[in-house]
């Protein structure tokens, strides 16, 4: 996960054609795409645990079934491909 968010960094980086001080992401900006990739993969192991049932991993979670739903979507994720596995 920390790898991953970094080759994220890099590529921005990269892709930037602002001088070198401006193109690094602040610390918040780190710290929310941290966040959001710790939640993106709980959610993927709780749809993995309960073989995609939303309900299942929506308590497992401690979240709102709603709350799950829109992450779910906000992330890409399809709870479908938890059901065959």
């Amino acid at each position: 996960m920390v790898r991953e968010l970094r080759g994220v960094i890099r590529a921005m980086a990269r892709s930037s054609d602002r001088p070198r001080e401006e193109r690094r992401p602040s610390l918040r900006e780190i710290a929310g795409r941290a966040a959001a990739e710790a939640e993106r993969q709980a959610i993927r192991l709780a749809l993995q645990a309960t073989r995609g049932n939303k309900s299942e991993a929506a308590r497992l979670l401690r979240v709102d079934y709603k709350t799950l739903h829109v992450k779910i979507k906000q992330f890409g994720i399809s709870a479908e491909q938890f059901r065959q596995s």
